[in-house]
């Protein structure tokens, strides 16, 4: 399974990044592996779209789960069409504990609201 992490900067000292479509970059994990990959989030210098082009980035990974701190009403329906699952973290958790809450079970799904 592979795990995206809207994340404040690539390597150890990475961090979540609260704004999904205007991360710097992600970090993938692949839980079979236990290795990551990271790439640079191309949406953030994006005048409009930064959500649904962080999206089909991820959807071109193969990504099954994001966590972010928020997500866009674009990028939510780019994910949900997809099938992603998408759980909230609180901005400033260090990657590693991510990772850890997320294997742990402790993350809440993201639900929109629909009236």
């Amino acid at each position: 399974m592979k795990i995206a992490v809207s994340v404040t900067t690539a390597g150890d000292a990475a961090s979540l990044e609260m704004r999904f479509g205007r991360c710097p970059c992600f970090a993938v994990y692949d839980s079979e592996s236990k290795e990551f990959e990271w790439f640079e989030n191309a949406g953030i210098k994006a005048t409009s779209g930064a959500g649904t082009g962080a999206a089909q980035a991820l959807i071109n990974r193969n990504v099954d789960i994001v966590i972010s701190g928020q997500y866009g009403p674009k990028a939510v329906q780019v994910l949900e069409a997809a099938k992603i699952k998408m759980l909230l973290a609180p901005a400033g958790l260090p990657l590693k504990e991510v990772i850890s809450k997320w294997r742990a079970d402790e993350l809440k799904e993201y639900a929109i609201q629909r009236f």
